[in-house]
């Protein structure tokens, strides 16, 4: 399966439901978009944390990222509000599956 990272109009509307960036010290934090592209890569290819591309960040990062995002129900979130909004899925077939398969 290929894999096609999220569009402008995805990423506008998952934005919102993301947690805030707390102030950091020491290493730069990793971009959010690159994060939810390393879990989407994750959920829609179904390989392992560990085979998710650095581009995306570390296995540990990525995974800890869609953790912080299902304790706090931002799937259900987004899923909702790209629904609301009249997103079209067809668009990024491969982002909605698997936006879709962590909300099940």
């Amino acid at each position: 399966m290929t894999f096609r990272e999220i569009d402008d109009d995805f990423w506008e509307i998952v934005r919102r439901h993301l947690p805030p960036q707390k102030p950091h010290i020491g290493r730069p934090r990793r971009d959010p978009r690159n994060l939810f592209n390393g879990v989407l890569y994750v959920l829609t290819t179904g390989c392992a944390w560990s085979d998710v591309p650095v581009r995306y960040g570390t296995k540990s990062t990525v995974h800890r990222y869609h953790l912080e995002l299902c304790r706090r129900g931002a799937y259900q979130a987004i899923f909702l509000d790209l629904l609301r909004s009249g997103y079209e899925f067809r668009k990024k077939e491969s982002a909605a599956a698997g936006l879709a398969a962590s909300t099940a």
